[in-house]
């Protein structure tokens, strides 16, 4: 009678132990991937940054990819103390088929320096600036290369202060939550001051002529004067066809 009690103690504890064997392995699994899983989320922010330092204050940066492409090439100077402002804008030009080379500067000592270092073909300034404004940014480069084309890119600007930067010399402005209109306007910018250029030269061409009906090198001069009042008046046409409707 006493001898069976004692034959049921072993299996309980053979059970027992058995139990937690089999439930070991399952509170040790979690612990060990879930280092494994974490790692790369903190790892994701990282591929973002890139995008906030590719176009860093002061820095000349070349487009990368677009040396053999085709399309205008054009310098521009760029007034923005903010990265992502000067990276949307580039990114916008060189979506436009713009081959483009940028230096982007945040203060008044360093505009006025690449105004004359850099020699931008065009300038697209900030309106508000830490202790510097596009509107005084304008007025330097008035007197510095007045005839740069100066493009006001502004998040914030009211149509009487458009209006007045016009009066004053600004070639147009772009609001920045309108930015897709970015392209359009420098392209134009870029292609009048093309056209004056030509125009200039055609007319001292055109100048050199008379001065050799003058000296008695009539049919020389006849010659050269015929063919520079045609190319004159294609590019008097081409520039009056560039102008927007009023």
């Amino acid at each position: 009678m006493n001898s069976e009690p004692q034959r049921d103690q072993p299996e309980t504890a053979l059970l027992e132990t058995s139990q937690r064997e089999t439930s070991q392995p399952e509170t040790s699994q979690p612990e060990t991937s879930q280092p494994e899983t974490s790692q790369p989320e903190t790892s994701q922010p990282e591929t973002s940054q890139p995008e906030t330092i590719t176009v860093p204050a002061q820095a000349n940066a070349v487009t990368a990819g677009q040396a053999d492409a085709p399309g205008p090439h054009a310098r521009i100077l760029i007034l923005e103390d903010e990265a992502w402002d000067a990276a949307l804008a580039q990114r916008l030009l060189t979506g436009a088929g713009l081959q483009l080379t940028a230096v982007v500067v945040d203060t008044k000592v360093l505009f006025i320096e690449q105004l004359t270092v850099f020699r931008p073909d065009v300038i697209l300034s900030d309106y508000h600036l830490p202790g510097f404004t596009g509107q005084e940014a304008l007025k330097i480069a008035q007197e510095i290369s007045p005839d740069i084309p100066f493009i006001i890119w502004s998040g914030v600007l009211g149509d009487e202060a458009a209006v007045e930067l016009i009066k004053q010399g600004a070639t147009d402005y772009v609001l920045k939550d309108r930015p897709a209109r970015l392209p359009t306007v420098i392209l134009r910018a870029l292609a009048e001051v093309e056209r004056r250029a030509r125009l200039a030269q055609l007319e001292e061409q055109l100048l050199q002529a008379q001065r050799l009906a003058s000296l008695g090198q009539l049919a020389a001069a006849e010659e050269a004067m015929t063919h520079v009042r045609q190319l004159l008046s294609t590019a008097r046409g081409e520039a009056t066809a560039a102008e927007p409707a009023s």
